[in-house]
């Protein structure tokens, strides 16, 4: 019936990098896939003329990452896991549980720490990362 044809795509299903696309080209079976692991190696990049890059300059931790820092040691200590993303939950759970009072000390080293951000860095912005 009809065949798809986008931009990209070189006549008989085939992609620019010589790659059968496969919701194009049916698949005729193993063998084929092997023929295309074996013979396919990964382009290494064309090497670019060494740039200078600037230092990148991160934004000043808020006062949850403040906290995380801090606890994160006593966490690990406490619960023996080694999975970051569970630590973190752990952290969440406990900076949720604080009063007001206990989140106060982190706000305000978070806001010391936009201070001394803001005078190391003037004109600074997160833009300039992206």
């Amino acid at each position: 019936c009809c065949r798809f044809t986008h931009p990209l795509m070189l006549g008989s299903g085939m992609h620019t990098t010589g790659i059968p696309h496969p919701a194009i080209v049916p698949h005729s079976g193993k063998q084929d896939m092997e023929h295309y692991d074996r013979n396919m190696k990964p382009q290494p990049e064309p090497k670019r003329e060494k740039e200078a890059k600037k230092p990148t300059i991160k934004k000043p931790l808020n006062a949850f990452m403040l906290y995380m820092k801090e606890m994160r040691a006593k966490v690990i200590a406490e619960c023996t896991l080694k999975e970051s993303a569970a630590i973190n939950q752990i952290l969440g759970r406990r900076w949720h549980a604080l009063s007001r009072e206990e989140q106060a000390k982190y706000y305000e080293l978070a806001r010391k720490e936009r201070q001394l951000h803001m005078q190391l860095y003037p004109g600074w912005s997160a833009r300039d990362n992206y």
